[in-house]
């Protein structure tokens, strides 16, 4: 369950009875009550409102001038502000070691003045939920929220330090919360923001020994520049190009308490060195003499970059849960910085963040635990979260993979639409941003794990909509290519062995024809299978879908009968509007081929359109990678229908 100030105030109202006059009472913030109190300033903007109230925000509107921002704040575009007080104000001054306004540089009053400001989106109280807000302040960044009981109070935390002490000032081109404390989010690189940490003093010791904390210093990439005007998927259409491209990552560290725990050694180095070299050399004993903690084959380095990836993540956006079946377990795959590794994040029956549990073999796994309020874990570059077991990457976890269908979403496999805000521009509601002018086109160079082979490639990323509307995608959202595009798509590693390689669609006549090539096992593209026509839906003869609700066996036979046509029906995981996506015709799933690979490493599929209509789409909606031990079952059991 999310958790809102509305959920707070039920709990607290369950707890205590309490008249009005306790929250009259000294020590009780007025605009916390249990209830809803908005407050409604009719004619006054975000600015003029600043402006007025010289008791409050005397402070605060000085610096909204200084930044330039008094009349774009006065005009009808919509804000949500979270205004610091003027004794906030004053006790900024007094941490930056001046006493007042005039002191401070132009850039930073701008950027503190453009970190309380939310542009083109109005967050009253009641919408506010734990976690990141899904659009970002005026720097791009993203503000977390927080609920922290006091006595017949609830106090709305953002980031994790700044309380809001009235709330829901409405103006008419937003609304304004007062808050305690001006919002300051970090401009550190993560392994900076670390140092002032102590409870994860060994591992950023590591980190730095390692010489992976210069892994994750780069966060934006100041040689790209946005397509003007680019092109939609329908003939005369605009839609839209990113803004920037940014990099991120997210660190998962172990306390020194977990490694104390765990029996090993804090007080130097060398415990820690111990550690990893017990767990990584039988994974790699051809590596076990590499003794330089800097090389990559390093079990140190290893155990370090194993808990490092190039993704931005908040605690609550780790799975998207638009379009999915109320009570699936969500999971995602994410690579890591140690060579040819990936992990498992999954929500589980706690709704917590797990990695790498495996519940048909008893292993727990390890629990990513949520931000405690009053430590800042987020910054420019990212995010760091604490775990509480060592987090390995041995043979257990290698035995996990070869045991479970590793299915990715098309869009959860390119980094840098979770860094640049752009798959979770919609947050998790269905009916958020979409429309043809929303969609985003890439630039060549844009994705990393893309390589266009034809200059005349346009690939788009779609956020979808509701399922009654003709969208039946897995987690909502898909990519999508059009012209006469021709493009390899890295998949990430997986351990050497034997994988049906499958691919997730949605029929419809708007689709083209593309033929799939994937290396072999000595890196070599090899094309596979006949054309696949994403024209023909399921019912048509060559394929023979039938609903199992039509057939005497629920449709044990009739799952066979398509395999062996080299097409499986969609899981029943994601929806058909409120119906499992199984029981929609159009929604397949392809079997590429079956590959043998004897190494441990990432893998390429390449499309290349055959199609003589250059209007045709290709929709890329998921990848399924299958060990022989799921599709196969040596037990005789078959494939779960999820």
């Amino acid at each position: 369950m999310r958790i809102t100030i509305k959920n707070w105030i039920r709990i607290l109202s369950i707890v205590i009875g309490c008249s009005l006059s306790l929250f009259l009472l000294q020590g009780c913030v007025d605009s916390d009550k249990v209830g809803d109190n908005l407050y409604t300033f009719k004619g006054n903007t975000v600015g003029s409102y600043l402006e007025k109230d010289s008791v409050d925000f005397r402070e605060f509107w000085k610096a909204v001038k200084r930044a330039g921002l008094n009349d774009l704040l006065k005009s009808y575009s919509i804000y949500t502000c979270f205004a610091p007080n003027d004794t906030a104000m004053h006790n900024f001054y007094k941490d930056k070691g001046v006493s007042s306004l005039s002191e401070l540089s132009d850039s930073t009053v701008r950027y503190m003045v453009y970190s309380q400001l939310i542009p083109d989106k109005i967050y009253l109280s009641s919408d506010l939920v734990e976690g990141a807000l899904s659009y970002t302040n005026m720097n791009s960044r993203y503000l977390a929220v927080g609920f922290k009981a006091q006595d017949t109070t609830v106090n709305i935390i953002i980031n994790t330090t700044s309380t809001v002490l009235k709330k829901d000032l409405k103006v008419e081109n937003g609304v304004i919360h007062m808050t305690n404390r001006v919002i300051t989010p970090s401009t550190l690189g993560i392994p900076k923001l670390m140092e002032n940490d102590n409870r994860v003093s060994l591992f950023l010791k590591a980190l730095i020994a390692t010489g992976l904390s210069d892994s994750l210093q780069v966060t934006i990439d100041n040689s790209y520049i946005p397509e003007i005007k680019p092109p939609g998927i329908y003939t005369g259409e605009i839609c839209r190009s990113p803004k920037l491209r940014k990099i991120g990552y997210t660190i998962f560290a172990e306390s020194n308490d977990v490694y104390l725990t765990a029996g090993i050694d804090t007080t130097n180095l060398q415990g820690l060195i111990d550690y990893a070299k017990s767990v990584y050399d039988p994974i790699y004993p051809e590596d076990a003499g590499v003794i330089d903690v800097t090389n990559r084959r390093n079990s140190l380095n290893r155990f370090v970059a194993y808990h490092l990836i190039d993704k931005s993540i908040s605690y609550d956006n780790f799975f998207y849960k638009c379009n999915m079946a109320p009570g699936t377990r969500l999971f995602e795959f994410m690579e890591t910085f140690c060579p040819n590794t990936m992990f498992e994040v999954s929500n589980e029956s706690s709704g917590g963040v797990i990695i790498n549990r495996d519940s048909p073999r008893g292993v727990v796994g390890v629990t990513v635990l949520p931000v405690v309020l009053g430590h800042e874990q987020n910054t420019v570059g990212g995010y760091y979260y604490l775990i509480d077991k060592p987090l390995v990457y041995n043979q257990q976890v290698k035995t996990m993979l070869l045991n479970t269908r590793i299915r990715m979403d098309a869009a959860s496999l390119h980094p840098e639409l979770m860094n640049n805000g752009i798959r979770f521009e919609k947050g998790n509601n269905i009916n958020g941003v979409t429309g043809n002018d929303k969609f985003y086109k890439f630039k060549s160079g844009y994705l990393k794990n893309v390589k266009f082979i034809s200059p005349d490639t346009r690939l788009y990323y779609l956020q979808g909509q509701q399922s009654n509307g003709g969208w039946v995608n897995y987690q909502a959202d898909e990519m999508m290519a059009e012209g006469t595009f021709d493009f390899i798509l890295r998949l990430p590693p997986v351990p050497a062995g034997t994988y049906e390689v499958r691919f997730g669609y949605t029929a419809n006549g708007n689709r083209g024809i593309l033929q799939f090539y994937l290396d072999d096992d000595n890196g070599n593209l090899q094309p596979r299978g006949i054309p696949l026509n994403m024209k023909i839906g399921a019912k048509d003869p060559n394929i023979g879908w039938v609903a199992d609700t039509e057939t005497q066996d629920l449709g044990v036979e009739m799952d066979k009968m398509l395999r062996n046509r080299g097409y499986m029906k969609g899981g029943t995981t994601y929806l058909n509007n409120t119906s499992p996506a199984r029981s929609f015709s159009d929604a397949m799933r392809r079997i590429v081929c079956t590959e043998t690979w004897t190494h441990d490493g990432p893998h390429y599929l390449r499309f290349k359109n055959v199609s003589t209509n250059l209007s045709d789409q290709f929709m890329i909606d998921y990848f399924e990678l299958v060990p022989t031990n799921v599709y196969n079952n040596p037990n005789g059991e078959p494939e779960d229908r999820l």
